[in-house]
């Protein structure tokens, strides 16, 4: 009776822990402080200018996919920061027709924007949703499903896309994008380059709901049952004319003709290369040469040249090659001028509308070495370079030797035979930097001296302003080279309306008008922002508010800088996060930690192996890998990690992803780098 009993109580509890489980696993987690601050900057930059560009940048949308979950999975947010999306995927990608991609383990499913999982992890590769449909991949071929998942036209296509709720964009050539372990349908490869930056190769397919955009190869419309609609010609086929689109370009056995809207023929095939109407005229090729024609299809220059540029609105004249006779021509198809160069093109630059193109010349080649001539064929600068280029300011650059020299419109030297202009490049604002000899001056636009050839040092301060060294002192200069604040100190910093000032060795803040905010008392110090700084004094550093000189951040021992969303703290060879209030994020005597809080999980280096750890502290890989390993975006889930002399991809609980095959070098070509973190440069 008793055993009975005992065993309904343990049947009870075992159930009860169950309820319990089973309510803990339902309940979302929380982002942790890191996500919280993150996602707080990401509402708050919604709708700012992106860059110097006029106008909001383009909204934030919710659920907004994010890793910065305990265990550092990712799900995705609401605007007020509740779970929509628990955090269970490798990646979890934009809302689109509210149905975002998410991958585990390599694969590919799809959820809603409740979380609930509509399509389960189970393709290679996968689209956004447009119109209700999305392209996935099957075996390496293209097909379509609809909302719920079910596979509406069947993998057979190398792409295919919707551009309406009814038509699809088809084509049997294939051309995956992305970046390796990461690829999608974009067309577009994307690769880190040695110094750091992105580069990217290929066909922008784009998001955007149109044919070109959608497919810029490709071949055909189909409608939902597979039948074609329309036959598309090659994405790069140019409209004829802009203005009136009843008239197209049209290839039948290759060549090319004008055909009207009806389908009869304006100009019958028979020509090689199709132009554009340009100033009145369109640059054709037939016979293997080059002739330009009128709106009504007929030859107003013939075929004759070897080559020839376009007419561009307002120049009336273009670059063309005969015979080996290189010059300009009129829109009559004479010579304007003939040279004996190797090359010769139309010299423009950007308009202020940023899509317009301003003449200012024609750039020439002569012995590989490059030149420039007036509108009217005069010599302005010899063939003596590399490059040329003109300012926004009227100015000429010219690159050789591996340095830039500075020029006045009509081709005159700014820079005196003896010396060279450091910061006279085209963006640069006078004054400008005159180096001679190893003295530095300075000097207004037009090269006339602001000051003498005498200082040790120049470097920029703020607009129109430098900090000059001259006998071991630091001082700083206004725009009309007189002395702002006179040489005295040990150390200037830029900034123009508070900057850091040394004396004896210790460092204080200083007004724009020479008087001090905070007097000399620390051994570094840098401004973080307007508020705050970082000082050192004693071997701790912390951040200090400008104001009240009250902490925001108590001193640690070591030192202090800013990374994105937070605070390193270094000391005695290990890292720890901090936020940007000084609370302890990550803290596990990493000797390196990663500075990209927002990938959701972190790389770290201990006792010479890098692992993984989230951005609530907790290490999710012990240190095992070779080199960092990171989970960059693009990489949608995965990350490449080197171990036993072989990259393989891994996903966020590092395991390796077998359909990925691995490779003996990073497949990234992700240059290995080092944060310094430090005060002062």
């Amino acid at each position: 009776m008793i055993v009975r009993v005992w065993s309904n109580v343990v049947a009870l509890i075992a159930v009860l822990l169950l309820v319990d489980g089973a309510r803990a696993q339902e309940k979302p987690l929380d982002l942790t402080p890191a996500g919280k601050a993150i996602l707080q900057g990401i509402i708050e930059a919604d709708g700012r200018p992106l860059y110097d560009r006029p106008g909001p940048s383009k909204p934030v949308t919710f659920p907004l996919a994010m890793c910065t979950f305990p265990g550092g999975l990712c799900g995705a947010v609401r605007r007020d920061g509740t779970v929509a999306v628990h955090p269970q995927y490798d990646w979890v990608g934009p809302f689109s027709d509210n149905r975002a991609a998410v991958r585990v383990g390599g694969l590919y499913g799809f959820v809603d924007d409740e979380g609930r999982e509509i399509v389960k992890p189970q393709y290679g590769i996968v689209d956004d949703y447009r119109f209700g449909f999305a392209q996935v991949d099957v075996d390496g071929k293209s097909g379509l499903i609809d909302r719920d998942g079910k596979l509406v036209i069947a993998p057979k296509y190398g792409f295919i896309r919707a551009i309406a709720p009814d038509r699809f964009a088809v084509s049997e050539r294939r051309t995956p994008g992305g970046m390796v372990g990461g690829e999608d349908f974009s067309g577009t490869w994307t690769a880190f380059t040695p110094s750091g930056g992105m580069s990217v190769i290929g066909l922008f397919l784009g998001p955007a709901d149109n044919v070109r955009s959608a497919n810029n190869f490709a071949t055909e419309i189909i409608d939902i049952s597979g039948q074609r609609v329309e036959t598309l010609a090659p994405a790069w086929t140019p409209k004829f004319d802009k203005d009136d689109l009843s008239i197209r370009w049209e290839q039948k056995e290759n060549l090319w003709g004008l055909a009207r809207t009806d389908g009869s023929w304006l100009i019958e095939p028979q020509f090689q290369q199709p132009g554009s109407l340009m100033d009145g005229l369109a640059r054709v090729k037939a016979g293997g040469k080059v002739g330009f024609i009128d709106r009504t299809g007929k030859f107003v220059i013939p075929p004759v040249f070897d080559n020839a540029g376009e007419f561009k609105p307002g120049v009336a004249r273009t670059s063309a090659v005969q015979g080996g006779i290189v010059g300009v021509i009129d829109k009559a198809g004479a010579w304007a001028f003939r040279t004996n160069y190797q090359s010769i093109y139309l010299a423009t630059v950007l308009g202020k509308d940023q899509a317009s193109e301003l003449p200012f010349g024609w750039h020439f080649k002569k012995a590989e070495r490059s030149g420039l001539l007036d509108l009217d064929g005069r010599v302005v600068l010899d063939a003596d370079f590399e490059a040329v280029q003109r300012c926004d300011d009227g100015r000429l650059v010219a690159y050789r030797n591996k340095e830039w020299l500075a020029f006045k419109a009509d081709g005159s030297p700014l820079q005196p035979p003896n010396g060279r202009l450091i910061d006279a490049s085209c963006g640069g604002v006078p004054p400008y930097i005159l180096k001679i000899g190893d003295k530095l001056g300075l000097v207004d636009g037009n090269s006339s001296p602001l000051t003498p050839v005498q200082f040790d040092a120049l470097t920029s301060a703020g607009p129109g302003i430098k900090n000059a060294r001259i006998d071991g002192k630091w001082g700083r200069i206004g725009s009309d080279g007189r002395w702002l604040l006179e040489p005295r100190f040990d150390y200037l910093s830029a900034g123009a309306d508070m900057f850091v000032a040394s004396i004896d060795g210790k460092r204080g803040f200083m007004r724009s008008d020479g008087a001090w905010l905070i007097e000399p008392t620390f051994d570094a110090a840098k401004r973080r922002d307007k508020e705050t700084a970082f000082v050192t004094v004693s071997g701790a550093t912390g951040l200090l508010r400008l104001e009240d000189q009250s902490w925001a951040v108590s001193p640690r021992p070591g030192v202090m800088c800013d990374i994105n969303h937070a605070v390193m703290s270094q000391s005695d060879g290990k890292r720890a996060i901090l936020s940007r209030t000084g609370e302890s994020w990550i803290d596990i005597g990493a000797e390196r930690v990663g500075i990209n809080l927002d990938f959701g999980l972190v790389t770290f280096l201990k006792g010479g192996k890098w692992g993984l750890v989230d951005t609530a502290g907790g290490v999710v890989v012990e240190p095992r890998y070779d080199d960092p390993v990171y989970f960059v975006p693009l990489l949608r889930g995965i990350g490449w990690a080197r171990h036993d002399g072989k990259w393989c991809a891994i996903d966020r609980r590092g395991r390796p992803v077998t359909s990925i095959p691995c490779a003996t070098a990073d497949p990234t070509g992700q240059p290995g780098s080092r944060f310094e973190c430090k005060v002062e440069p």
